[in-house]
């Protein structure tokens, strides 16, 4: 609303297919009873979030194989209370998760004589949850420059409880409505956290960013589905994001970032160029299990990157990026059975968004 109290955001699409992205916000900052009694004043929103993916897979029969349809899909809520505490630059942030993770199978024929049809079916396995609490220390120095090239330092930190039901085994019982996934029971906690600094070097135009990142889960070795992934364009950008997953990472990242025209002042149909950056940067690092971390294992990636600001009407901000990187170690992972081999060979990223950092 005009006042700023209220807030409603919400969006999707729907291809040919039947897939969907969807999701829905509804962000509340106004008074909440007894929050404000005490002297806070947080920020409340309730997300709704429901994808789906459309495969082919197969049933495995005695003797044969049957291709199906296969619908995954994601309905997730989301709620989080957030509040600044100390300063401006400190924001606390408590969130609570809740998904559903469901595989819905098509009907099928079985051949014989005579042939019989089964009906469709849909399987719940994963049914999530996760309380957290995150701290993030923002002192990032406000400039013109501050999206595209920042200066200034960020932290983060965030630790969680999960409370999860995963069938994680694929196997099921018979009951009386029919077939019923077997769950297992996952309880654990979870930290991860970030430091990026962004250095000014002599002259502030050119800057070196140094950004280490980690995280755990305590207790005995969970199950692949809840590993942290570090690879991808948040991560190690050398990598695809599945190749590196883990119970626990470490990874340091460094980039020096310089302008290349820092007053384009042009407008293309409808957008307004401001500046172009570039940047060349390396990564290092690895994930692990219970067998701990080996400096031989890490792995290693560098790549350059071009970033360009606009603006949109100009009104909306524009963020245009392209990156290109290359990862230098080579390593195999068995997936489903099959091994899969990583690494020496470039990837390449392009995005158009409102800001730069995913993360």
């Amino acid at each position: 609303d005009v006042l700023g109290k209220y807030g409603i955001f919400g969006g999707g699409g729907v291809n040919r297919l039947g897939e969907r992205d969807l999701f829905f916000t509804f962000e509340y900052k106004d008074r909440l009873p007894l929050f404000y009694d005490l002297g806070f004043q947080p920020t409340l929103d309730f997300s709704v979030y429901s994808t789906s993916r459309k495969t082919r897979g197969k049933i495995e029969l005695p003797l044969l194989a049957i291709d199906v349809d296969v619908t995954y899909s994601l309905l997730q809520f989301e709620i989080n209370w957030r509040q600044k505490i100390l300063s401006a630059k400190n924001d606390l942030k408590i969130t609570y998760t809740h998904s559903r993770y469901n595989a819905n199978v098509g009907s099928f024929i079985v051949p014989g004589l005579p042939p019989f049809l089964v009906p469709a079916s849909s399987d719940l396995y994963f049914i999530g949850n996760n309380l957290s609490v995150g701290w993030t220390y923002n002192a990032i120095i406000p400039s013109r420059d501050q999206e595209i090239n920042p200066l200034g330092r960020k932290v983060e930190l965030r630790y969680g409880y999960e409370f999860s039901n995963f069938n994680s085994t694929g196997d099921y019982e018979v009951t009386t409505t029919g077939l019923q996934p077997r769950y297992t029971r996952f309880r654990f906690y979870r930290i991860e956290g970030s430091w990026r600094e962004h250095l000014p070097l002599p002259n502030r135009a050119y800057t070196l960013t140094a950004n280490l990142r980690g995280g755990n889960i305590f207790g005995p070795q969970v199950d692949d589905f809840f590993d942290f992934y570090v690879g991808g364009l948040i991560g190690m950008k050398g990598y695809p994001y599945y190749s590196l997953g883990g119970n626990k990472f470490a990874m340091l990242n460094l980039t020096y970032r310089f302008p290349v025209l820092r007053e384009i002042d042009r407008r293309l149909l409808h957008l307004y160029l401001d500046k172009l950056y570039a940047s060349v940067y390396g990564d290092y690092g690895d994930v692990w299990d219970r067998d701990g971390a080996r400096l031989k294992n890490f792995k290693r990636d560098a790549g350059i990157e071009l970033r360009l600001e606009g603006y949109s009407f100009y009104s909306y901000p524009t963020r245009i990026f392209f990156n290109a990187s290359y990862g230098f170690d080579r390593f195999t992972r068995i997936i489903n059975g099959i091994p899969v081999t990583y690494g020496k060979e470039w990837r390449f990223y392009f995005g158009v968004l409102f800001g730069f950092e995913l993360n």
